[in-house]
């Protein structure tokens, strides 16, 4: 069982995080997200933008890499959540025609309930368990990589008397290269210290599986997303609106899916006694044409500039999880400023900088051992 909900809940994630740690990790704001009005605002320039955000409520970053083995798990009650957003765009905007670019997105999400976590957590580090106890499992998979050719523009509507309105949109054709999209929930119960049985259904659409060893033929998928900006500014005071993925779909072709049901007849102890499963599968192996729908993404944001300082209120928002945040920035020197914001979900702290157009800002929830670790950097060079 453990090795069952572990491939789901780990190992997918664990490669999304190795991506994110080594190539980019998330700006205060708090997801990676494209806002047209910003992009298409500036005169003639190159855009480059690299963001990540990586975060996870019952285990440090390492113990994630490590598979889980560890002896300080921080499991919340209820739900535990994990996500991994990597976002890159490059491109070209130009004043007058709009923005032209490239972009490459992987976006993971986990959803789990605190049964699921604990029983994983104690057989994976081969704990004493609980006679007698029953679980219920579940968890929710949802993650999708893409590349893909974008096109963004903006227009202001109004500007005069101290206001400013802007609206912006973007728009992008993609390949999908990946894609998770599963269920699984069914019920476990301990039967001594060292073994536990259970029984799981699942319903699942992916191009790897990683319930159990199956080799399947590769999918493909082309698609669209779309986003929207709207930025008000009277004086010192403005209000960004902004929206991703408002309609983005993946339509694949020749996707694997499965409806089975696993369970744990088929067991091995280990030289200590611990039990060990290659789960019985049974049910429905197929391939199917497969609409897959990008989770829309949010952010509300209130600033106020006043002498040197810029102060920023806002929540992004993904699968109905919000995330608060507060930060403050410094202008130090005419072309340098510092700043420090807060995030109060994933309870992360972001270090910012920026020099002429040059943006480089690291958050985390812990320096030596975090849960939430994210980086952004983006350029605009003229």
């Amino acid at each position: 069982m453990q090795m069952v909900l572990l491939n789901l809940y780990s190992k997918k994630l664990i490669q999304f995080s190795l991506t994110a740690y080594l190539v980019t990790p998330a700006f205060a704001g708090v997801l990676p997200l494209f806002t047209p009005s910003y992009v298409t605002s500036q005169d003639n320039s190159f855009y480059v933008n690299l963001n990540t955000f990586l975060s996870n409520d019952p285990f440090t970053l390492k113990d994630l890499f490590n598979g889980i083995k560890t002896d300080s798990p921080h499991i919340k009650n209820g739900t535990n959540i994990a996500m991994a957003n990597v976002r890159v765009d490059t491109g070209y905007n130009d004043k007058k025609y709009g923005y032209f670019g490239y972009t490459y997105r992987e976006e993971v999400f986990i959803n789990t309930n605190q049964d699921t976590v604990e029983l994983l957590y104690l057989a994976t580090n081969k704990k004493n368990l609980p006679f007698g106890k029953n679980y219920n499992l579940y968890l929710r998979i949802k993650a999708f990589e893409v590349q893909g050719i974008e096109y963004a523009k903006s227009f202001t509507l109004y500007h005069n008397d101290g206001y400013l309105l802007n609206i912006g949109f973007g728009l992008e054709a993609l390949q999908g290269k990946d894609m998770q999209d599963g269920i699984v929930q069914g019920k476990g119960v301990i039967n001594s210290s060292k073994a536990y049985s259970f029984e799981i259904v699942s319903h699942y659409d992916y191009t790897h599986n990683y319930l159990y060893k199956l080799d399947v033929k590769k999918a493909s998928a082309y698609g669209y997303s779309s986003h929207l900006s709207l930025y008000l500014k009277k004086d010192n005071l403005s209000l960004l609106l902004l929206a991703n993925d408002l309609l983005g779909k993946l339509y694949w072709k020749n996707l694997p899916h499965s409806d089975v049901t696993l369970s744990s007849y088929n067991k091995v102890y280990d030289a200590d006694g611990y039990v060990k499963y290659k789960p019985l599968a049974s049910g429905y192996e197929g391939y199917k044409n497969y609409i897959q729908t990008l989770p829309q993404k949010y952010r509300a944001e209130l600033a106020y500039k006043y002498k040197k300082y810029l102060f920023k209120l806002g929540s992004d928002a993904e699968y109905g999880v919000y995330m608060p945040y507060l930060e403050s920035d410094c202008k130090v020197a005419s072309d340098f400023s510092l700043g420090l914001g807060y995030e109060t979900r994933f309870h992360s702290v972001t270090l910012k900088s920026q020099y002429k157009n040059f943006v480089f800002n690291v958050n985390a929830d812990d320096i030596f051992k975090p849960s939430t670790l994210g980086l952004h950097i983006s350029y605009l060079f003229y």
